[in-house]
């Protein structure tokens, strides 16, 4: 009798588990005897293979970005297993496990118990194994801290659509840009400088989203007082995330659809809720994803037409292009013709010899040049997604072609007119080895690779989501509602501390023409952000350069391994390690790393050691981990800053010392 066949979407489901596990297994091995214990994030599917290989991709492309060692396992797999509570940390997401059977709820209720960590995601377990509802609740209420899923009590209606809110104490916890939340009847960014006074819960900021304002995200009512911290509620009280201890175990509830609004192209909330469970509450150490382990700023400018170009003689005299700002990703459009073909609005840039020279002038200042689009800007932006492939393509290999011919320098960087940018021009970015391309999706993100139609991502090719201003992106919409100088001045300011703090990057859009509307609050930005880059806490990038790392940092291989009473950590790149950075928790990790073998840089930044790879193929660490790492508390307390960084550390140990008003786009 012959195997019987898979189908596509099965085959693919089974690919990626094998690889996934294997690379899995690589990052953190199983404890030497006495040794110890080694937690492990573990991703917990069901035993039948899913028929869309999707929703698990995205959990493993998010932890790939966020550099931690996440582990597929089956359910029958975990339910075999008799080394529960020695602090793994679990994630039972959602739409892969509406239905659960009993076993497993009990399973997981022992393991939290005794003390393993569980990210409890929104609808799994929502069913039994025969697909019915538990009448009165959730059988996973009891670990969640709330009772949901109220079945009995609202029928359909026990889940709705509503508005999230967040205490500004819980906002640096979870990694919530600057302008990603808006207070009070102007919508205007929350910001840290204004913090608006009002009866606990009356003015607490919202969630909200580039286009679509106050967002409104499906969750199921809850009832019940809780007893943990409340990371973020409903208007009408309900639980949406909150954090508490269950026995000697932890369990992260987050009442949101994280895997289907990623696939949906708004994955924030699952990268940052994700990170805040691997890091904070299981003290998992980190491949950092950024060069260093220091924070970015993309500028990116859109050059749409030739009624820019005063504008950007405007920014010069501002100062944005003084020595030392810099590089920026610029994106020009540069056909003769803007809203229609013939009109002769547009910058012309074969026939313009001022566009010319500021094309070749930001080049050779060592700015990114990349395409916007495709050669009429408002014409493209409203048809790309109707005219033939063939026609659409053809006007944006037509647009780059003439930057490249007048840069002196190939096209590495692509932006979509009006933001309509259809998923398949990314696989034709690809092809033309562009390998970024900013993006309208994903709004607030630090760079990622994008789930669009549903379809899975190619593993190369970023995606650079636009960090909103509240519910505006371009400053001449912020102008438009009437933003005061002061505000936006500090959104820019807040925006760089927020990549300098939390070691991210995050791309920030303007027109020329818009920029120029706030001189003074440009003018304090860059001030201040060079202060940052000076003090060596920040950098300007563009979309390429940062591509370009995070392509070869995925070809890191690492792994955590127990040896007697401590742990080694080994990394090895096959063209080199340098830029690589680990960041280790010192609340499991009290005494400094011991560099064994290779080049790094050991220095302690906030709550964490950062280990900076120098030049080099191969790395070995010495940890040695606290016997007990300390629960997190019940509430986490304030935002705090993170403090300044300790001055490098050479153990002595080791071997080898270490080293040291238009439409928006």
């Amino acid at each position: 009798m012959s195997a019987p066949r898979l189908n596509w979407r099965q085959a693919a489901t089974v690919l990626v588990l094998v690889a996934a596990t294997a690379a899995a297994a690589w990052f953190l091995r199983d404890p030497a005897p006495g040794g110890p214990a080694l937690p492990r994030l573990l991703l917990v599917l069901p035993d039948a293979p899913e028929d869309d290989p999707a929703p698990q991709a995205v959990w493993q492309n998010a932890a790939e970005e966020l550099g931690l060692p996440l582990e597929p396992i089956r359910a029958s797999a975990l339910m075999r297993q008799r080394d529960g509570g020695r602090g793994d940390a679990l994630i039972l997401p959602d739409t892969l496990h509406r239905r659960l059977g009993d076993a497993l709820v009990q399973t997981l209720r022992e393991r939290v118990r005794a003390g393993d960590r569980l990210m409890l995601v929104h609808d799994a377990g929502l069913q039994d194994v025969d697909g019915r509802y538990s009448d009165e609740r959730s059988r996973l209420s009891d670990l969640a801290g709330v009772d949901y899923a109220l079945y009995r009590e609202l029928g359909t209606g026990m889940l709705r659509e509503a508005e999230v809110q967040v205490p500004p104490q819980r906002i640096g916890l979870l990694g919530l840009p600057p302008g990603k939340l808006v207070r009070g009847a102007g919508d205007l960014p929350y910001s840290r400088h204004r913090p608006d006074p009002g009866p606990d819960g009356e003015l607490l900021p919202v969630l909200a989203g580039y286009r679509y304002g106050r967002m409104r995200y499906a969750s199921f009512v809850t009832r019940g007082a809780y007893d943990g911290a409340v990371l973020m509620r409903a208007p009408d009280g309900s639980l949406v995330a909150g954090e508490r201890r269950v026995g000697a175990g932890q369990v992260l509830f987050v009442n949101l659809p994280l895997t289907r609004l990623k696939l949906a192209t708004d994955g924030m909330l699952l990268s940052g809720f994700l990170q805040h469970f691997a890091r904070d509450l299981a003290g998992l150490p980190q491949l950092s994803p950024m060069p260093d382990g220091i924070g970015a700023v993309v500028m990116n400018w859109h050059i749409d037409d030739r009624k820019a170009l005063p504008a950007l003689e405007r920014a010069a005299e501002l100062g944005a292009f003084e020595r030392g700002l810099g590089p920026f990703s610029i994106h020009l459009t540069v056909g003769p013709d803007v809203d229609q073909p013939g009109d002769g609005r547009g910058m012309d840039l074969a026939g313009n010899p001022q566009a010319q020279d500021w094309v070749r002038r930001l080049a050779a200042q060592g700015h990114e040049i990349g395409s916007h689009g495709g050669w009429i800007h408002n014409w493209f932006g409203t048809h790309v997604g109707t005219i033939e492939r063939e026609a659409a393509a053809a006007m944006i290999d037509r647009n780059s072609l003439l930057l490249s011919q007048v840069s002196g320098r190939p096209v590495r960087e692509y932006s979509a007119p009006v933001g309509n940018h259809p998923a398949w021009v990314t696989g034709w970015l690809r092809q033309r080895e562009i390998r970024s391309y900013y993006f309208t999706g994903d709004t607030g993100m630090a760079p990622t690779r994008s789930f669009q139609d549903g379809l899975r991502p190619r593993p190369d090719i970023w995606s650079y989501p636009v960090l909103s201003f509240g519910i505006h992106a371009s400053f001449e919409e912020a102008r438009a509602s009437g933003a005061p100088e002061q505000v936006v001045a500090d959104w820019l300011d807040e925006v760089s501390d927020f990549c300098a703090d939390q070691g991210t990057l995050r791309l920030v859009y303007f027109h020329p023409f818009g920029l120029v509307m706030y001189p003074q609050a440009f003018r304090e930005w860059l001030a201040h952000s060079r202060a940052l880059t000076e003090a060596g806490r920040l950098r300007w990038t563009t979309m390429d350069q940062y591509s370009r790392f995070a392509n070869r940092r995925l070809h890191t291989v690492w792994s955590v391994r127990a040896e007697g009473s401590q742990w080694l950590l080994q990394a090895r790149h096959p063209e080199s390690l340098e830029g690589m950075t680990w960041l280790l928790p010192v609340a499991r990790f009290p005494q400094p790393p011991v560099l064994l073998s290779g080049s790094a840089q050991i220095e302690r930044q906030g709550a964490a050691w950062r280990v900076r790879a120098g030049r080099g193929i191969a790395l070995q660490l010495r940890l040695a981990p606290e016997a007990v790492v300390p629960a997190l508390p019940a509430d986490p307390g304030p935002d705090a800053t993170a403090p300044a960084p300790t001055p490098t550390l050479t153990p002595s140990s080791a071997p080898s010392p270490a080293s040291a008003a238009s439409t928006p786009t």
